[in-house]
């Protein structure tokens, strides 16, 4: 066993009403979980990290805790059932200054808190090093009471007297967990994943126990990428479940602005939006506290367009507050909620949704969104965002609807496509004009996640002579022609180079020959020699013609068809990514 590691003096203000020391004789008994109990995830629970200030081979220990957003500071002297305990709550200051002093003495496990008969069954599950280790303990009012405990039957061995189960010895390293444990321990402990109807229901359930059983304001924590849905799809719907309970405190209110982005950049600080450094959680966690603790606050407001906050407003306390954003699970954060939800959502569907949303709402141009995203938000989504998913209590799934989504590009495009060629002598003579002749290089991409063939939609990037355009199109729509909503951008080299983090998967190419012909004010292509290359192997799929237009075009499509010499039965709807 290490000796004392070193000295500690702890002053504490005569006058500072939070550092009041407990003392109490301390009775527990310690088991080994042989099964975790039915909905064990559904209990309350809360993170706790705790160091070891010194460990003497007394049995006495000088620990420091932080449970949730609580800090303490802890001497036990004895061992075995029955122990001497003083706890010292200390603020967040003096355990900061403290933690150092801990070295690699240190525990990180979530507990659990589990009613049976009169007790409280605290479950700690272990992480970090110790992942695979989960311990139960009990404590009792006297030993008469710890004798005759009836253990339950998802108990395993007794530790109690087991010294190298103790906390001091566990953050030592003493123990060694096997592989298999852990792996066995992480599949039990999965997050339950839900769709977002059933995920909705669920969240509206366990909001509605834990109102039963406390008498304080509840947290719910909704974090998840950019253009998940944190707000709209599900912030917006669990208040509407709670209207009059329930209020939705939104995390980007506390961006620190652009001056404060550029003044760091001055010094040399190279920040972006999407970072935690570019928010002042400090004050968005004050604020959450105040509002559980059912005072009002004085809360910024952003303005997207300014990239400032120009005003305040004052929110009342609910019973619910709804903390929502990019980072509301982050570390400095993650344990004041009493129940944590991450907003699950392929980067295929963020980065459409986002192009979608952001361009009414903060007015950018469409190359500007995509390029941010591909350079900034999925990069950054990937380091801050996506490992706080392991800290929520369930994850809702939000994936982007493509058949309902794309409506929203505002665009759409007709065609009418035909396998077979025309003369362009007699096209000429009833007065078709040619407005273009190139050769167009399509080619098509598909998302690590999803087959977009299987979704209906379709991402190219065209090379026409030189310029290149990127083209989003979602499902056709059943009717007689060819129809889709689209949008589409011209892009940049760099854009293009970058395009594989997301779309790393080349689905095929098609290239022809493209003749633009106007008769009659409708656009229509001859497109020859049309080629597609799947899977390292060229195939020629012939020459077609498309005859394209929009709902303001006013057409007898008959009509049009018959005057340049076509016919029905040569009408193809597939797409050439189809074919």
């Amino acid at each position: 066993m290490k000796k004392q590691k070193k000295q500690i003096n702890l002053k504490i203000s005569k006058n500072n009403k939070i550092a009041q020391a407990k003392k109490h004789q301390e009775i527990e008994r310690k088991f080994l979980i042989k099964n975790l109990p039915e909905k064990f995830l559904k209990y309350p629970h809360q993170k706790i990290l705790q160091g070891y200030l010194a460990i003497i081979d007394d049995g006495s220990e000088i620990r420091l805790r932080q449970h949730g957003n609580e800090y303490f500071q802890t001497i036990k002297k004895g061992d075995g059932k029955i122990r001497t305990e003083i706890e010292i709550k200390i603020s967040k200051k003096q355990f900061d200054s403290l933690w150092s002093g801990t070295l690699e003495s240190k525990i990180e496990k979530i507990r659990y808190k589990i009613p049976y008969q009169k007790f409280t069954i605290e479950v700690d599950v272990y992480q970090g090093r110790l992942n695979g280790l989960i311990l139960a303990e009990v404590e009792f009012d006297d030993e008469d009471e710890s004798n005759d405990f009836i253990i339950p039957d998802w108990f395993g061995e007794e530790q109690t007297e087991n010294s190298l189960y103790k906390n001091k010895n566990l953050s030592q390293g003493y123990i060694f967990i096997p592989q298999e444990k852990k792996k066995e321990v992480d599949e039990k402990l999965s997050i339950p994943e839900y769709s977002l109807e059933s995920g909705l229901k669920e969240l509206t359930n366990l909001i509605n126990e834990k109102l039963k059983h406390t008498k304080d304001n509840l947290i719910v924590q909704i974090a998840g990428g950019s253009a998940s849905g944190k707000t709209s799809a599900v912030s917006k719907i669990i208040k509407d479940n709670f209207p009059d309970q329930a209020i939705i405190f939104s995390c980007d209110d506390y961006y620190k602005g652009n001056q404060f982005i550029q003044s760091e950049y001055k010094q040399g600080h190279i920040l972006n939006w999407d970072q935690p450094e570019a928010v002042n959680l400090d004050l968005f966690g004050k604020h959450l506290l105040k509002l559980k603790n059912n005072e009002s606050v004085d809360k910024p407001i952003y303005d997207m367009k300014a990239c400032e906050s120009l005003t305040t407003e004052k929110v009342f306390p609910k019973k619910i507050i709804i903390a929502e954003g990019l980072f509301v699970l982050d570390k400095s954060l993650e344990s004041y909620g009493d129940l944590k939800v991450f907003v699950e959502i392929g980067a295929h569907g963020r980065i459409i949704r986002r192009l979608l949303r952001d361009i009414t709402r903060t007015g950018q141009k469409p190359l500007d969104i995509f390029k941010y995203f591909l350079q900034v938000v999925q990069p950054m989504h990937e380091k801050y965002i996506d490992a706080t998913k392991k800290k929520a209590d369930l994850i809702i799934n939000n994936e982007y609807n493509p058949n309902i989504e794309s409506e929203k590009s505002g665009m759409s495009e007709k065609q009418v496509k035909f396998k077979t060629s025309l003369d362009i002598n007699y096209l000429r003579e009833i007065g078709a004009e040619i407005l273009s002749s190139t050769i167009q290089t399509d080619t098509y991409f598909n998302p690590q996640d999803r087959d977009l063939k299987m979704t209906g939609e379709i991402l190219r990037i065209r090379n026409e002579g030189g310029k290149k355009i990127i083209t989003y199109k979602g499902p056709k729509k059943k009717d007689e022609v060819r129809e889709r909503p689209k949008f589409e951008f011209y892009i940049d080299d760099q854009t293009e180079k970058v395009i594989s983090q997301i779309y790393p998967n080349i689905v095929k190419k098609i290239k022809k020959e493209r003749i633009l012909f106007k008769l009659d004010n409708i656009i229509f292509s001859i497109d020859n020699q049309v080629t597609k290359i799947e899977n390292n192997k060229k195939v020629e799929l012939g020459n077609f013609v498309e005859v394209r237009f929009d709902n303001a075009s006013q057409i007898d499509l008959k009509k049009f068809i018959k005057k340049l010499n076509l016919k029905e039965s040569q009408i193809t709807k597939e797409a050439y990514f189809e074919m």
